[in-house]
């Protein structure tokens, strides 16, 4: 499964501002945009691009259904859109609700290594080289 792009947002509880996480698998850069922080961006290394998107593979998130919907509604929302070039191929989303348990984790352990990289060496005017030793990350 390879993807060009991928775009996750979340949101502490429906219609409030998030964060949103940009992935563009074909030049390796991350983006992240919330309201707290701003926008800033980090360019990773071919190594760090490889292991990004083995995290993302093992997630499987073309198995996840479209929906996860909990009746509680104070929850977590969050959606994910993944690219092929500019096609949208794969879509995700829930309220209180989220995929298989191992696969989520396994996202979450990435979307959270994205805003920890992000928000220790991501720039805020433009795609910058990450600045610092990005490769200790992945242990």
């Amino acid at each position: 499964m390879e993807y060009s792009r991928l775009v996750y947002t979340e949101r502490p509880r429906p219609g409030t501002f998030g964060k949103t996480l940009t992935i563009d698998f074909e030049i390796g850069e991350i983006t992240v945009n919330s309201l707290a922080g701003g926008v800033k961006w980090c360019r990773l290394g071919p190594h760090e691009r490889s292991t990004v998107e083995e995290k993302l593979n093992a997630s499987r998130p073309d198995e996840w259904a479209e929906d996860y919907i909990e009746p509680a509604t104070d929850g977590v929302s969050w959606d994910l859109k993944l690219f092929r070039g500019r096609e949208l191929v794969g879509s995700s989303g829930g309220r209180s609700g989220f995929p298989p348990r191992e696969q989520w984790d396994a996202f979450r352990i990435l979307a959270d290594f994205c805003f920890a990289v992000t928000r220790r060496y991501g720039k805020y005017t433009s795609p910058q080289e990450c600045a610092g030793p990005v490769r200790a990350c992945f242990g």
